[in-house]
């Protein structure tokens, strides 16, 4: 089966908005790459949103240094092929966003759409903070031989990766 880049581009939308939490890959004080993981929501631009605590590692790496790498990957128990995992791998930056910013009202509110009430719980303490997760650049893979590049605002730009 045969997709041309229009369609892949609606699936991978597709595939984030299926997904509920997302793998980090943050960098320690000594530049080490630290995993993780955090539920998130994501805004109409593309822009990844979460609440984490900072008592988590992760928290601290981004206020640190806001580097930040994320994958959304498909469950295993939906994928016929472990070794060709659906999934969309994110470079980018983090930032904090400030809790008197209508930003963070919109975001709070999205988030207690999809997540209940543990998101008034979390809000209210005084160690969690708001980051946006901004994509540079990201990789789609569908399949084996199924990767995609994407770049520009909101990864609107796709391009399908092939051996030269």
């Amino acid at each position: 089966m045969s997709l041309s880049l229009s369609e892949v581009q609606t699936e991978q939308h597709e595939f984030r908005s299926q997904c509920q939490t997302l793998i980090l890959a943050t960098l320690n004080e000594e530049q080490w790459p630290e995993a993780s993981y955090t539920p998130f929501i994501e805004d109409t631009q593309g822009n990844f949103y979460v609440l984490i605590s900072e008592l988590a590692a992760h928290t601290r790496h981004l206020l640190d240094n806001g580097k930040v790498s994320w994958m959304l990957i498909a469950d295993e128990q939906d994928t016929r092929q472990l070794f060709a995992r659906k999934r969309l791998i994110c470079t980018g930056r983090a930032e904090t966003i400030v809790r008197n910013d209508e930003v963070f009202s919109a975001r709070l509110v999205q988030m207690k759409d999809k997540f209940g009430e543990i998101i008034d719980l979390l809000s209210g303490l005084d160690d969690f903070y708001m980051m946006r997760l901004t994509p540079e650049r990201a990789t789609y893979v569908r399949g084996f031989g199924q990767a995609f590049a994407l770049s520009g605002e909101g990864l609107n730009q796709i391009e399908h990766l092939k051996k030269t």
